[in-house]
């Protein structure tokens, strides 16, 4: 991989182009192989466009739930023989669930990309769901849940601020699902759910690494071609009111300091009507935090010291809208009115003064490197072209995201922070320690 060291505003070449090609089998399965020889490793991702903002009604958390249950075997491979099979050839196997999909990821040896496709392709439609299995994985779910949300302050505040920040949207949903859902969760709902969505034309099958396109493509036609396509579900609906009012959460929680939550609602790619908008929210984001130098970090924790961390985060690559949010920890005494009133002065300087050209360059460097470090393993290419495509945008978009930035210019921003960042689009959360009066 090769880096720019050159002077700090210069443009990064684009290191991102490499060999790929994209294919649809006659049962719906889209196929998208990329070549990169650099090791002898191959990495297969499937990507099923299912998550929890699909969910309704008592089953939230039933995605998370069938994710779990993917790895207990069908009548072939039994019990945890698919964990013992990729362990005994060196494999690597995990996978997550999150709002708008559930993806598998196994990563061998090239010897062994045989291996990896027959056991992708057995499960898609083979999986042996058995209560016995079931009554032990949704205890181990319920005990995820304690650990990562309930015995988290944080996590839980959050949890709770996305139901006055998506008003409408199911992605106010938690990914795990409540605990009330979790304790009546019914294994033939998830049958159900599993044969509703785990089909080869609701799936995107990712393949990187030291292969051949035609060799991998005649391998994946022998596994996966005889499963038969199904007439799938209408997914939810997740986009979102802009303006819709001004909310405030307040709540009190066992933190050792307050902490400050904003998000404005904003479109993603797949959502925004002219895409300059999101190209420019993502800069917006870098220019107020990416690294030392942002100008949250400088103003907010280094000049003003009002905080001891702060942070923005935004995610373009939505399959719906979005959320552009500011987090922060006040610094001791400072109270989370003068935290807020501060963050909302750096989005004012933003509507009302011109960005530099100088800074939008820097912030186009830096991002753009961090982009190119992220894309230089074949985990990191893959779940990045996993993530486009299910989310109803192209794989080829990775190839031109540098233009689209470089073109980005002062009066975007302006144009943009004074068309999102206002007080009808903002939902503010404050998290007080449980023994503050």
């Amino acid at each position: 991989m090769l880096v720019c060291i050159c002077p700090v505003y210069a443009k990064p070449q684009n290191y991102l182009t490499h060999s790929t090609s994209k294919y649809t089998l006659d049962n719906g399965l889209k196929v998208i192989i990329r070549e990169d020889h650099r090791s002898p490793m191959v990495m297969t991702q499937i990507w099923y466009a299912v998550g929890s903002s699909d969910e309704s009604g008592n089953l939230l958390g039933i995605s998370h739930a069938l994710e779990h249950m993917m790895f207990k075997g069908t009548i072939k491979v039994p019990n945890d023989e698919f964990t013992r099979l990729s362990r005994l050839y060196g494999g690597s196997v995990n996978a997550a669930t999150f709002t708008n999909y559930t993806y598998y990821y196994q990563l061998y040896q090239k010897d062994f990309l045989a291996l990896a496709l027959e056991l992708e392709a057995d499960r898609m439609s083979n999986l042996l769901l058995r209560q016995q299995d079931f009554d032990t994985e949704i205890k181990v779910i319920m005990e995820e849940r304690r650990q990562r949300t309930d015995d988290n302050p944080r996590a839980l505040a959050s949890e709770r601020f996305k139901w006055i920040a998506y008003p409408t949207s199911h992605y106010r949903q938690p990914v795990i699902g409540y605990m009330k859902n979790l304790n009546t969760l019914q294994l033939d709902s998830l049958k159900k759910w599993y044969q509703d969505w785990y089909a080869p034309n609701n799936a995107i099958l990712v393949i990187v690494g030291d292969v051949d396109t035609q060799q991998t493509l005649h391998q994946v036609k022998q596994y996966f071609s005889a499963i038969p396509a199904k007439v799938l579900a209408q997914r939810n609906e997740v986009q979102e009111y802009t303006n819709v009012g001004y909310r405030y959460m307040e709540v009190k929680l066992p933190v050792q300091v307050p902490n400050l939550l904003l998000a404005w609602n904003v479109h993603s790619l797949a959502t925004a009507q002219n895409p300059q908008d999101v190209y420019a929210l993502v800069i917006i984001k870098n220019i107020l935090d990416s690294g030392i130098t942002s100008r949250l970090q400088k103003n907010l924790v280094r000049n003003q010291k009002l905080a001891t961390s702060i942070s923005a985060s935004y995610d373009p690559y939505n399959r719906g809208d979005s959320l552009f949010s500011i987090t922060a920890l006040p610094v001791e005494g400072v109270s989370l009115e003068e935290i807020e009133k501060a963050v909302l002065a750096e989005i004012e300087s933003l509507k009302n003064s011109p960005v530099s050209d100088n800074e939008i360059n820097h912030v186009v460097t830096r991002y753009m490197a961090d982009l190119i470090y992220s894309q230089d393993d074949i985990a990191g290419q893959a779940r990045m072209i996993g993530t486009l495509e299910v989310n109803g945008l192209s794989y080829q978009l990775i190839d031109q995201l540098q233009q689209h930035y470089e073109a980005v210019t002062p009066e975007d921003i302006q144009r943009v922070a004074n068309t999102y960042f206002n007080q009808k689009n903002l939902s503010n959360m404050h998290i007080l320690p449980e023994q503050q009066k």
